[in-house]
């Protein structure tokens, strides 16, 4: 047999064994899991709001990153910790306190590592002559995907209508 045919089944071979190679190291997409983390985040959501609702401080306060920021209406930046429960002390200590809020849209980040959820809510209080009396809003929440594969709020935006 003449050595330009062990030349080019050579070749051919190289070639068939570098496309091989090259698709086994290419990149696959990872899998989207956007409604399975908006499930969770509605969940999570529904979860807090039931905190709120019951002024359990301590539950209210786990759906917090650490290093979150808490931005209330009308009042200044929670960064830390200890600010964000004090806030929260304040409000749960407003007679008849009660907050409704209603999710109106999850979406997100194709990456899964970001989302943000958005609605309004109702605060409810009672004056100095014990009328009831609300102050409606709207509100941002952006979530972040932790290293656990839990999402907690890295950002929470109040914002009054009034």
């Amino acid at each position: 047999m003449p050595k330009h045919i062990y030349s080019i089944a050579f070749v051919a071979a190289f070639l068939v064994c570098t496309l091989f190679a090259l698709q086994a190291c290419q990149r696959h997409p990872e899998p989207d899991t956007r409604a399975a983390d908006e499930a969770a985040i509605r969940s999570a959501a529904e979860a807090w709001s039931k905190a709120i609702l019951a002024k359990d401080l301590d539950q209210t306060l786990s759906f917090y990153a650490d290093d979150a920021e808490y931005l209330p209406a009308n009042r200044p930046t929670a960064s830390t910790p200890a600010q964000r429960r004090q806030v929260w002390v304040e409000d749960y200590a407003l007679p008849g306190f009660s907050s409704t809020e209603v999710t109106k849209k999850i979406e997100v980040a194709r990456s899964g590592d970001l989302a943000y959820q958005s609605g309004t809510y109702v605060v409810t209080t009672l004056d100095s002559q014990g009328r009831s009396t609300q102050s409606t809003g709207k509100f941002i929440v952006v979530w972040k995907k932790q290293a656990d594969g839990h999402w907690k709020a890295v950002a929470d935006i109040d914002n009054a209508d009034q």
